[in-house]
């Protein structure tokens, strides 16, 4: 347990190292309240400062650190404001049942995590208390999340200090007579599954937030509307490259995360992101399947029983074209014609006779 004493503890030798503890905008009563502070955050009822174990030159991985046996060791401490100034730990009275207790308030209400924003001040506000050395990894969604989406949360809790997730529903992606209306919208149930994983804020605006009446400026990703894709869905890819570069540009993210599925948004994240000399990593992570081979997609829901049950053609005739290059090249072949993949794409799809037309079916460099 910790004691008063450590509370209290003289930190100025801590100074002369900021990577294990780096500086912060606070005064010198607080940074000599708890050595432990890594960040502060103002909230409407709490200052909010988190503590990290420390031993001589070394930090715990966040995943460590944010394990249930740590945050009970280490609890996080909070001081509740008044209206007028915070009682100073120097200040007669301050003792350590004082900071149980205000530990406790906070503990009891830890359950409220992740914090909801939904403003770009709020969650630019948070975004500026962040030291610069620590990593921030995000999840952009548009909600109706699954398991792929949380894998992507997982990854980003594990490799990153504070992990941030958006949920909005980009209307500048959606074509006309697309299903923006009835996109599934389902915030509570969203956040609560980001909560078991332990995202520490929700960006989740709506379109007014995002694009106001005088919104003018769009990112044009040049050449994907000329793709198959781009074809099928035009506007698609300026709408998903002017949303992301805004959510870069508010969140600032270190990593931020995207699952493999939508291949061709993926090359166009990245593209934006090299072209705009943008400060972030993006990691592109595996699709995630279901038992039968289908992408899981919040879309699924649209699916009939019966159209669920036959979906899986559609990874069927991935696979099949797989195995076709696979084939060609195990025989020594030093090419394979992209037309040969396609049509055997097309071929398993036709085979099942819910499918009444084949969009397009896309092979690229």
């Amino acid at each position: 347990a910790m004691k008063e004493s450590n509370l209290r503890a003289d930190i100025s030798k801590a100074h002369d190292d900021e990577n294990i503890f780096p500086r912060h905008a606070l005064s010198a009563s607080w940074l000599s309240f708890c050595p432990y502070i890594t960040h502060l955050t103002l909230t409407k009822n709490f200052f909010h400062m988190e503590l990290t174990m420390i031993v001589p030159r070394v930090v715990l991985a966040p995943s460590l650190r944010n394990s249930a046996p740590i945050k009970r060791l280490f609890t996080i401490a909070a001081i509740q404001r008044s209206s007028s100034s915070l009682t100073s730990p120097h200040q007669p009275g301050f003792g350590l049942q004082n900071y149980r207790s205000n530990s406790a308030s906070l503990l009891s209400t830890m359950s409220s995590k992740p914090i909801i924003h939904p403003t770009v001040e709020s969650i630019r506000s948070v975004r500026k208390s962040i030291h610069p050395s620590t990593t921030i990894g995000f999840v952009p969604t548009m909600g109706a999340l699954h398991e792929g989406h949380l894998s992507l949360a997982r990854e980003a809790r594990l490799k990153n200090d504070i992990v941030i997730a958006s949920i909005f529903v980009n209307p500048t992606q959606f074509g006309e007579g697309e299903d923006l209306d009835k996109y599934p919208r389902q915030l509570e149930e969203d956040v609560a599954k980001l909560r078991e994983i332990g995202v520490d804020h929700v960006f989740a605006p709506n379109a007014d937030v995002m694009y106001g009446k005088n919104h003018v400026t769009f990112v044009e990703p040049m050449g994907f509307d000329e793709t198959k894709e781009g074809i099928s869905r035009p506007g698609h890819f300026r709408g998903v490259a002017t949303v992301v570069t805004k959510l870069f540009n508010i969140v600032q993210p270190t990593n931020a995360y995207f699952g493999q599925k939508d291949a061709v948004q993926c090359i166009v994240i990245r593209r934006i992101a090299q072209d705009l000399d943008m400060d972030v990593n993006v990691q592109i992570m595996d699709t995630v399947r279901e038992e039968d081979g289908l992408a899981m997609s919040s879309r699924n829901a649209y699916l009939t029983d019966e159209e669920r049950e036959r979906a899986p053609i559609v990874y069927q005739s991935l696979r099949a074209a797989r195995e076709l290059f696979d084939s060609r090249f195990a025989r020594g072949e030093e090419e394979v014609n992209a037309d040969d993949l396609r049509e055997v794409v097309t071929n398993v799809l036709e085979s099942e006779p819910m499918i009444s037309t084949v969009e397009y079916v896309a092979i690229d460099d």
